[in-house]
């Protein structure tokens, strides 16, 4: 395998993940906004226990919102093989008295890292959904990754495991040709990942393909994607459809703002297998993102994130041809289509757009 591969099947993925798991002798550092009871867990353990056999120091973080189903019998095995820390503990102290810094602050965040050498992050969770053997699997995407983008990410992981301020800068060079590098982001920050996302839609040239499992899109992100797709630049978004959506509410709130961007030229695909929850970002023909954050508030305002920035032509064309299997799969929503969609969608659609700030 070479420094960075890109898995977007769940089989491939979850053999290798588990694999490279399994053979860890110094490390195993973990942390997911979910990971629930189920066949996935189940699978988890086993490599984990097998890595703590053989020396490996386990240390597992999970969000206390996204974990929150987690049975206390899970909880034991984990606190048996490793150190597990929940991240924010759903409380109600939490909830009337530390709103703001605690109870809406969530880490997002995937991280696998095995033995300092060997780094995995993408939007991919420890639940059955996620399963290879699952009847029908979220659509989603993990990259696999080695060399010194490792000690970014394992540095990244430990600024919350050890309540560490961020020691990444606000501002960013440019990446690079075949360089690949992390990109955090801290809640209630300024977000390196939304600077760096605003940047590329405002430099592309002639593509800006994005997919995301949540869209309440800021307007200074609308604007950015109108002003792309009135210059020229192929603009799609890859969003998920009806089925297996797991937040109904989020995707009726999301659908609002279809019209305008339809109107000046972006173009909408809804995915129709299953639930789209991959995070991937393409640009003109050279740069490209894979990561955590969605294109909502959540993930700009209260969550903790990462993604992968890339200057990698292997993962770009990787990337594009997913994207171009993805829109195969999808419902292209057009505008004419739009204006005549049933009344029911339009009543929803108001609705829980009343109510996508909490998004």
């Amino acid at each position: 395998m070479g420094p960075a591969t890109l898995y977007t099947e769940p089989g491939p993925t979850w053999d290798t993940l588990l694999s490279d798991i399994a053979s860890a002798r110094q490390e195993v550092l973990l942390e997911n906004y979910i990971l629930l009871d189920g066949v996935a867990a189940e699978a988890l353990l086993q490599a984990l226990r097998q890595a703590q056999q053989q020396g490996a120091a386990i240390r597992i973080h999970v969000d206390g919102a996204g974990s929150y189903e987690m049975s206390d019998q899970l909880r034991q095995q984990l606190a048996a093989i490793g150190t597990l820390r929940i991240y924010h503990p759903l409380r109600w102290r939490s909830l009337f008295f530390e709103f703001r810094s605690r109870f809406m602050q969530r880490t997002h965040r995937r991280f696998i890292l095995i033995d300092q050498c060997i780094g995995w992050t993408g939007g991919m969770a420890i639940e059955d959904p996620w399963w290879k053997e699952s009847e029908q699997p979220f659509r989603d995407t993990m990259i696999r990754l080695q060399g010194q983008v490792v000690v970014q990410m394992r540095t990244t992981f430990f600024t919350l495991w050890e309540q560490k301020p961020s020691l990444h800068p606000k501002r960013q060079r440019p990446v690079q040709p075949n360089q690949i590098r992390v990109i955090p982001h801290r809640a209630r920050r300024l977000s390196c990942f939304r600077k760096t996302l605003l940047h590329r839609i405002g430099r592309a040239q002639n593509r800006a393909w994005m997919a995301t499992a949540y869209f309440i899109p800021p307007r200074r992100l609308r604007r950015a994607l109108i002003r792309a797709a009135q210059r020229g630049v192929d603009v799609r978004l890859l969003l998920p459809g009806p089925h297996l959506h797991d937040h109904p509410s989020v995707r009726f709130a999301s659908r609002r703002y279809y019209a305008q961007l339809l109107r000046h030229g972006v173009k909408i695909y809804e995915y129709q297998p299953s639930f789209q929850h991959a995070k991937t970002f393409l640009f003109d023909q050279d740069y490209c993102m894979v990561g955590t954050p969605n294109l909502d508030r959540w993930s700009f305002l209260w969550n903790h994130e990462v993604a992968v920035d890339m200057h990698h032509a292997g993962i770009y064309q990787q990337l594009q041809n997913d994207f171009e299997k993805g829109f195969q799969q999808s419902l292209a929503i057009t505008l004419q289509g739009w204006k005549s969609r049933p009344l029911w969608s339009r009543f929803l659609e108001y609705f829980f757009g009343i109510f996508d700030r909490a998004f």
